[in-house]
């Protein structure tokens, strides 16, 4: 696997985490360090609300175009 595939797939699999219920990544062998876990929930929480505002300006979009 050449590294724009595997970019691509490191990629893909984030994305579907993101879209996804929140993980804090809690494993049987251990938990993350704080700062891992900070850094996650700031990941997450910034990628919905990126998906909120572009549903937001689709609605808004359509609200326009009615009236």
């Amino acid at each position: 696997m050449d590294m724009d595939e595997r970019n691509k797939a490191l990629d893909e699999r984030r994305k579907k985490q993101m879209e996804g219920d929140f993980n804090p990544g809690y494993r049987p062998e251990g938990t993350p360090p704080p700062e891992a876990r900070m850094v996650n929930a700031a990941e997450y929480a910034a990628y919905q609300l990126g998906q909120i505002n572009q549903s937001l300006k689709k609605i808004v979009a359509l609200l326009e175009h009615k009236f």
